[in-house]
């Protein structure tokens, strides 16, 4: 490629019957001038493509990031619910074998003694009530926090391009909603 400093520094040798020297000095001044604007134009546009390259990268390594976040949140979240999921048939086997055990010593006592158990059996029944409460509103505030989450990393920003940026959010809305559809799935069961 022929550069600003090659047409600068050629030389003709001069010739009995050839052009004027003035008009082609002042070609070649003109074809220097945009010779050097090419280059200056071109270098600029290098400098502008290592800024998004850069750019690009830089989200890549976040869009990384949030996949790694993402499946954390996941896997803490299933850990979580099987966790809820397990105390509660706990607290449920628990108190329904304290409910048996007093209905059991009812029907062996006297009929004052029946009375008395009944009302103890109807407490428990009531604390069993209660833990299940406790667990469905646990279960909802940790889908809730969960789909807070999701709506939090779709809408981040992950391109330059504004139609590929509305195409991939509304991808990541679909993803994200299937994501809570499966999780609340998996909280109502």
């Amino acid at each position: 490629m022929i550069t600003s400093k090659d047409v600068r520094n050629k030389r003709f040798e001069k010739a009995a019957f050839g052009y004027k020297q003035e008009e082609i000095d002042e070609f070649l001044n003109q074809l220097e001038a945009e010779l050097d604007e090419m280059e200056r134009e071109r270098a600029e546009a290098n400098s502008k493509i290592q800024v998004l390259a850069d750019k690009v990268r830089e989200y890549m390594r976040d869009e990384d990031a949030l996949k790694d976040a993402l499946l954390g949140a996941q896997k803490q979240g299933h850990q979580v619910l099987n966790e809820a999921n397990e105390k509660a048939e706990q607290i449920i086997a628990e108190a329904q074998a304290k409910a048996d055990a007093l209905e059991d010593e009812a029907v062996r006592q006297h009929a004052e003694a029946m009375e008395k158990n009944r009302e103890e059996i109807a407490k428990e029944k009531e604390a069993l009530i209660e833990a299940q409460q406790q667990v469905a509103d646990f279960k909802k505030s940790l889908f809730d926090m969960y789909k807070s989450h999701l709506e939090l990393i779709s809408s981040m920003p992950e391109t330059f391009d504004n139609e590929t940026e509305e195409e991939e959010t509304e991808e990541k809305a679909e993803t994200a909603e299937e994501i809570a559809a499966a999780v609340a799935s998996e909280v109502e069961e």
